[in-house]
């Protein structure tokens, strides 16, 4: 059997047809010695290629998608397809077989199949259709058919070059007479040009028709008698032109006349026509329907108003001087002015103006339509003022009309103080009504020429231009802000709810103001200058003005540097967590709080204070806190597995975005399960600022940490909200006395009675209380006698990196 199998092979692989199997992920697993001989490649280095390492794309593509086919019907196929091979410069037709591989259940694994290669028949087949076409056009270039016919119309004989050219097939006519042949209509032509020429010699111009089943078909005649032998009755030949494409050709001319004088009269357009003589000769029912009948009527005779017959008279002539004329013109129609686009032209025939006419066309609906694309192109749709492209555009003329004339400007950036706070509470519509009163208090405070614009949201922008003296123009520049802030510090009525009740809203604005005249400065700058400003008016504490200076943009350009900064230490890693022990009454370590540092590649290590707003501002802080936690709970799994550790707290600080988010909860639970992290000695230590918004939602998130069984320390505590109602409802364990507190404690009677409350406070309310800064024994003292039991600060420990910490736990156990 196996003999059998080898020469089975062995015939295949010399067979003098190529043939290929490949699996179902088109790659070859057997090739015969032509197929490779044609590849110009061994069998080895066919084998476990696809068609794509092989064959240029486009071939490779169809091959696949082919055999693809093969497998997915199951079925064999016989195909053309075009292969290039390295010996043939062009690519080759080739009959493809293709049968679809089975496995033992039937399902197809591959396909296998044969080349046959078929160039050279596919060229003959070309050269033979390009021989037929040679001839059909050598047919088409001869002579029109010729007949002989006798007077009664009885077809003797013919010659034509092609049959195509005939009306009818010749058993059709050879014969019988044309009545015998064509409709009685169409007979009448023939016999009457066959009797034209007897009587005159010749005949031509006669057409009749013939229905053919590929249509229409016209033919004309041609006619002359022929010489006749005496006694032989007389012939006649008969020359058949087909004229069908100059009958078609007619009759479309025909049907486009008729079109366009249907369209015309019914084109929602005025349309008319005049002789040299001034009288309308055309007219269409839109100009019957606007200026009454035309026809026959100079201008003016028929014109209503006589400012358009002075405009009609004016345009005629210049149209009858060879000049196309367009304009816009305003005519009465019914009542209201309507805008036309009017063309008046010549009519030449020859060169010569042999008259004019003219289209008259309502163009009001457009007009209206340009004029709301350019309001909604330029202007805001809520206030109308100009928005933000409009604004740029007043703002480079203004620039560039500053620098040619000298004078001095300003560029106003507005932005209303707590507006997200009216569309929270009072709802959108309420805000879109301040704005709207806002826009036009704006437009009230400023000179006609100035531009006052809206940005979008609440900012505005107000454009003072033409301020000529230096000194008068900061004066003015400050008094037109200030005049502005006191507008829009006018209570402003607004409507609420679908009820229509009234409301008086107080609102206010920070003013960033930015003024030009120097040379080099563009508009984009000019706006960056003033939202610095803004921005400085807006850290003075709002409803205020600030002028942009040199100083203001470079600490601003430091911040944005300080942006990009921790952007990248977040995501390079650049940040480390120093811890501060926390001590019990016997100031035995209890605890720490983690505190993060940022280890900046070139300014060193960088306290919370020079970063955390910043990163509170942008949003940073919610990816910063996170990792956070989620190192502080790594170091939490790593003391539980050390008995000397185990028994250690450690309080993070959470911030109040970090804890607002809604997964906030679903993230700690995750960084527990994933760090083994023990839940109970884990303290998240909160602001007052985190708790006081959106308070049952506070509540529910906490209530789901303590379930886990974190605790809740209230950092700060004493410098903010503090409502003891409030604080009766959170499920805190903790509060932390403010290091402001604790500082003057010895010398201030206020801050020693401040700590003495928030103690009896803690106690009342069951809640544990940490004091946090006690540097002296003094402080320590004091603390602990009135009920104290927690402590931090330097007294016992500066914030320092994990070694040493851990080193210092260490000592204190020795």
């Amino acid at each position: 059997m196996n003999d059998d199998n080898a020469r089975l092979r062995a015939a295949i692989d010399t067979l003098r047809v190529p043939i290929y199997m490949k699996d179902a992920d088109g790659r070859y697993v057997y090739a015969n010695d032509l197929a490779c001989s044609l590849l110009k490649r061994s069998r080895d280095d066919v084998v476990g290629r696809c068609d794509q390492d092989l064959f240029p794309p486009d071939q490779a593509e169809v091959l696949r998608r082919n055999d693809l086919q093969v497998i997915a019907t199951a079925r064999a196929v016989v195909i053309e397809e075009y292969l290039s091979f390295p010996d043939a410069p062009v690519p080759r037709c080739c009959m493809n077989i293709k049968q679809p591989v089975v496995d033992a259940g039937g399902r197809p694994v591959g396909v296998i199949g044969l080349a046959i290669d078929i160039e050279a028949r596919k060229q003959q087949e070309r050269e033979l259709v390009g021989l037929k076409n040679d001839y059909a056009a050598i047919l088409q270039a001869l002579p029109d058919p010729l007949f002989e016919f006798d007077i009664e119309g009885r077809c003797h004989g013919y010659r034509t070059p092609d049959e195509d050219l005939l009306a009818a097939p010749p058993e059709v006519f050879l014969g019988r007479t044309v009545r015998e042949v064509l409709p009685p209509e169409e007979a009448e032509v023939c016999l009457e040009a066959l009797r034209e020429a007897a009587a005159k010699g010749r005949s031509t111009g006669k057409v009749f028709k013939v229905e053919a089943p590929q249509g229409t078909r016209w033919f004309e005649l041609s006619v002359a008698p022929m010489a006749s032998a005496a006694g032989r009755t007389q012939r006649f030949n008969v020359l058949s032109r087909e004229v069908t494409a100059r009958e078609r050709m007619e009759r479309a001319l025909q049907e486009q006349e008729s079109l366009l004088r249907a369209v015309v009269d019914n084109t929602p357009v005025e349309y008319w026509a005049r002789d040299l003589d001034g009288r309308c000769t055309l007219q269409n029912a839109m100009t019957v329907a606007h200026w009454g009948d035309l026809l026959g009527q100079r201008p003016e005779e028929s014109a209503k108003e006589p400012a358009a017959r002075t405009e009609w008279l004016e345009t005629n002539r210049r149209a009858y001087a060879g000049e196309t004329v367009h304009r816009e013109v305003e005519y009465e129609v019914d009542g209201e002015t309507r805008i036309f686009q009017c063309l008046v032209a010549p009519i030449r025939v020859g060169g010569e103006v042999v008259g004019i006419f003219g289209f008259n066309q309502d163009i009001t609906e457009r007009k209206r339509q340009e004029h709301q694309i350019h309001e909604l192109a330029f202007f805001d749709p809520l206030t109308r003022l100009p928005n933000r492209r409009l604004m740029f555009d007043r703002l480079e003329r203004a620039l560039s009309s500053s620098a040619r004339r000298r004078h001095q400007g300003a560029l106003l950036l507005i932005d209303l103080d707590h507006f997200k706070e009216l569309n929270d509470s009072h709802g959108h519509e309420a805000g879109d009504q301040l704005l709207m009163k806002v826009a036009a208090r704006l437009g009230l405070s400023i000179r006609e020429g100035d531009t006052a614009a809206r940005l979008g949201g609440d900012e505005f922008v107000v454009i003072l231009e033409d301020l000529e003296d230096v000194a008068d123009e900061l004066l003015h520049i400050k008094a037109v802000a200030d005049r502005i802030g006191r507008e829009l510090g006018r209570p402003f009525q607004l409507q609420r709810g679908t009820a229509g009740e009234t409301i008086s809203y107080q609102c206010s604005a920070s003013i960033g103001i930015s003024a030009f005249g120097e040379p080099g400065v563009g508009a984009a700058e000019l706006l960056r200058r003033a939202d610095t400003a803004l921005y400085q008016a807006k850290a003075a504490g709002r409803n205020a003005v600030s002028f942009f200076d040199p100083i203001m943009q470079a600490a601003v350009t430091a911040r944005a540097r300080l942006h990009s900064d921790l952007r990248q230490a977040i995501r390079g890693g650049q940040f480390e967590l120093h811890y501060q022990v926390q001590v019990d009454a016997q100031r035995r370590p209890a605890g720490a709080e983690a505190l993060v540092r940022w280890r900046h590649p070139e300014k060193g290590l960088i306290h919370p204070g020079g970063f955390i707003d910043l990163a509170e501002e942008t949003g940073l802080i919610v990816p910063l806190g996170h990792w956070v936690l989620a190192t502080g709970c790594r170091q939490l799994a790593l003391w539980a597995r050390h008995p000397a550790t185990a028994h250690l707290r450690l309080a993070v600080n959470v911030s109040a975005r970090q804890f607002r988010q809604p997964s906030f909860a679903d993230e700690v639970r995750a960084l527990l399960e994933q760090t083994g992290a023990p839940a109970d000695r884990l303290k998240l230590e909160l602001t007052e600022s985190s708790l006081i918004e959106d308070t049952e939602a506070v509540i529910e998130r906490m209530e789901t940490l303590r379930a886990l069984g974190i605790r809740f320390a209230l950092d700060d505590f004493g410098t903010g909200y503090s409502s003891l109602a409030y604080l009766k409802r959170l499920p805190l364990a903790q509060l932390k006395i403010d290091q402001s507190f604790v500082r003057d404690l010895m010398s201030d009677p206020n801050d020693a009675s401040i700590v003495r409350t928030i103690l009896a406070l803690g106690d009342s309310l069951g809640l544990a209380v940490i004091a946090e800064g006690v540097e002296t024994e003094a402080q320590y003292a004091f603390l602990a006698a009135h009920g104290c039991r927690a402590y931090q600060g330097y007294l016992f420990g500066q914030p320092v990196a994990l070694d040493v910490f851990e080193a210092g736990l260490a000592a204190s156990d020795g």
